[in-house]
């Protein structure tokens, strides 16, 4: 290798939409990605995940987005050794997709000491993922509201505070954004969009004065939930059953499959357990991922083996 000094980012897995907040919305979970890297002589990418379908060429997700950056800065990417590890499940609706496109964009910027503002990271990570809803959380960190002015993304962080956390209902089987997109109509009803925008002021309300009493009625949504629901078994018994431990609310977390509820961080492990054993009854072999929010967002530091 032509440099032996390695670092490793790590990116936070996201969860967008967060019922009404149909690509606006986005939050980071306290659970990782990381990649380690340095500069090399040929392209070397090696996994420690059990997952086949990733790249090992010139066609891997975070090297394209590496190699992308370093173009639109006229800079010529060196050849690089990867090493993944990723623990974000894919096509979940936890921003895989996004965390790697954060991670090249982490990686060129390391290597080639381009010093890139946040806001420059998002801008080129919104270019390479079409939206910032994901993308926006895994670099910032915490709960993020966003707007795209046609190419110039403005993001807001709402504060993360008091006793919340959340629960990820998450099966076996897989479903890819562009599936749970073509589902959604080309045009809504005007009481539709009223009635979202009333959800989003009310979402972001809860977080801004902690009264998470308001998620139940927050998290509701009538652009993309209602259209996507058939896609996901056991959808709305899953929302009863996490209501009934607890939960503020349920919703699905970025396109699906995977169900995101809100709860108490102090009653998270005791509501892991409970939905976990609950889930047993519901078609889809459903997993469990009990989470934080992760207030910190994409993260480069020196490698050493105790990372």
């Amino acid at each position: 290798m032509k440099n032996t000094s390695m670092h490793v980012v790590h990116v936070p897995a996201t969860s967008a939409n967060l019922g009404p907040g149909f690509d606006t919305l986005g939050m980071a979970l306290d659970i990782y990605n990381s990649v380690v890297f340095c500069q090399s002589d040929t392209l070397t990418i090696e996994l420690e995940t059990s997952n086949p379908n990733i790249p090992l060429n010139s066609q891997n997700l975070i090297y394209i987005a590496a190699k992308r950056t370093a173009d639109l800065l006229g800079r010529a990417l060196p050849p690089l050794y990867l090493k993944q590890y990723d623990h974000i499940p894919m096509a979940s609706g936890m921003g895989s997709s996004a965390a790697c496109i954060v991670a090249g964009i982490y990686i060129a910027d390391t290597l080639l000491n381009l010093w890139l503002s946040k806001k420059q990271i998002l801008d080129i990570a919104t270019q390479i993922e079409g939206h910032p809803d994901n993308v926006a959380p895994a670099i910032y960190g915490g709960l993020c509201l966003n707007q795209n002015n046609n190419g110039d993304i403005l993001t807001l962080q709402i504060p993360v505070k008091g006793d919340i956390a959340v629960c990820i209902a998450h099966p076996s089987f897989s479903l890819s954004t562009k599936t749970a997109r073509k589902v959604l109509p080309h045009e809504i009803p005007m009481h539709d969009a009223i009635y979202n925008l009333s959800c989003i002021g009310l979402f972001t309300s809860a977080f801004y004065t902690q009264d998470y009493s308001l998620l139940p009625y927050a998290l509701q949504d009538k652009l993309h939930q209602p259209y996507r629901k058939h896609l996901i078994k056991g959808f709305d018994q899953i929302i009863k059953i996490a209501h009934s431990l607890g939960a503020y609310g349920t919703c699905i977390s970025g396109a699906g499959p995977s169900m995101l509820s809100f709860i108490k961080e102090s009653q998270l492990d005791f509501f892991a357990q409970n939905f976990s054993e609950a889930l047993k009854e519901i078609s889809g072999n459903w997993s469990v991922i009990p989470s934080k929010i992760n207030k910190n967002g994409a993260i480069v530091e020196k490698f050493n083996s105790n990372n």
